[in-house]
């Protein structure tokens, strides 16, 4: 079991693993530099997450091999990027002006709750796109063929844990720091991938 798992991983620390973790400890140092409005919606941290997400776009949009897996990754991120602001209401919609860091909610529209319908839709159309072009299969042979790099997962899940335990305790700088952590080692992971720079299994 033990060399199983060795061999699906690569613990290459790679230029790409320096940007992840440089981010980390920049992320780690501005929690207690920055205020804590910097982790309201539109702030600095909130735009350089989507400058990263863009990244990822213009990374799985140029992808070399398996397009249809990448196709697919692709129109995932665009739902993390709507995500990031709402889904328009935090972009397109002005704040209460009697205090702009609070938003109007969905269900304060007329038609509001179209946005909930239309964020379903797009899941299930993700969702049979997923089946219908065989991502699964794709995914299933990219995995067999190069080895998981481990640094780069290991950040990742940092990240994806301080962020959802600084949601789940109201931290907001805390959460938007954790989730760019996250985004800038996802998209390192992609272009690993999707470059094809990672050691093979074999």
């Amino acid at each position: 079991m033990k060399k199983s798992i060795a061999q699906h991983l690569d613990w290459t620390f790679r230029r790409i693993t320096w940007v992840t973790l440089l981010t980390a400890i920049v992320c780690l140092l501005s929690y207690y530099l920055l205020p804590e409005s910097y982790g309201d919606k539109n702030s600095p941290v909130e735009t350089v997450q989507m400058f990263v997400l863009l990244a990822g776009l213009v990374v799985t949009n140029t992808a070399r091999n398996s397009r249809n897996l990448y196709r697919f990754v692709f129109l995932v991120i665009l739902l993390v990027l709507a995500r990031e602001v709402n889904f328009g209401r935090t972009l397109f919609i002005f704040a209460d002006p009697e205090d702009v860091r609070k938003f109007p909610k969905w269900s304060d529209m007329e038609y509001g709750w179209l946005a909930h319908v239309g964020v379903a839709l797009y899941m299930v159309w993700l969702l049979v796109y997923f089946i219908r072009q065989k991502v699964w299969r794709t995914l299933c042979a990219e995995l067999r063929s190069w080895r998981i790099p481990a640094w780069d997962s290991l950040l990742c899940c940092v990240g994806l844990a301080v962020g959802v335990i600084a949601e789940f305790v109201h931290q907001n700088l805390v959460e938007e720091l954790g989730e760019l952590v996250l985004y800038v080692g996802g998209v390192g992971i992609l272009y690993l991938y999707s470059r094809q720079k990672l050691n093979k299994t074999e």
